[in-house]
């Protein structure tokens, strides 16, 4: 019965080491912390970046709201550390209902290495549990704004079409 619940109580703290487990890392093997840490900066054109990459995706036609926050941190709470994110925020029209979706970036070079749900539920790692403690160290804790780069983004996305 002890093992029973030792696997019960030790089962979130697993799903969250799963969860943060490869966003510890913030230097390039052999690298100093500096360097890895301009290599993961947030570029001065990433509002820009942002809303091309948004509008790829998205069916303009339906986008009741647009925002985005200024860089913030995604703050690592289990090996500590942290690596530079920014976040959009996309409302858009429903059949029945409005969805709100946030989506958070991290970049490397100066383009965006990877794009992420914030809130997403992955059963393997906490569900969630893990999605909610995701979110809140990453774009949850952060404020958002107007976004006008992403009107100017709709624009050039219908002159593609």
């Amino acid at each position: 019965m002890a093992n029973r619940q030792s696997v019960v109580l030790l089962a979130p703290v697993g799903a969250l080491l799963l969860t943060f487990g490869g966003c510890a890392t913030m230097s390039d093997a052999g690298n100093s912390p500096k360097v890895a840490q301009t290599n993961y900066a947030v570029p001065a054109n990433y509002r820009q970046l942002l809303a091309n990459y948004v509008a790829k995706g998205t069916d303009m036609s339906k986008v009741l709201k647009a925002e985005i926050s200024p860089p913030g941190a995604w703050e690592d709470p289990i090996f500590g550390g942290s690596r530079p994110i920014a976040c959009t925020r996309i409302t858009i029209r429903g059949s029945i209902i409005d969805q709100t979706y946030s989506t958070g970036f991290m970049f490397e070079k100066g383009q965006i290495a990877e794009a992420f749900d914030p809130a997403g539920h992955n059963p393997a790692a906490g569900g969630a549990f893990a999605g909610a403690v995701k979110n809140a160290v990453t774009c949850g804790k952060l404020t958002y704004g107007a976004f006008p780069e992403f009107s100017k983004s709709k624009l050039h996305a219908s002159e593609r079409q």
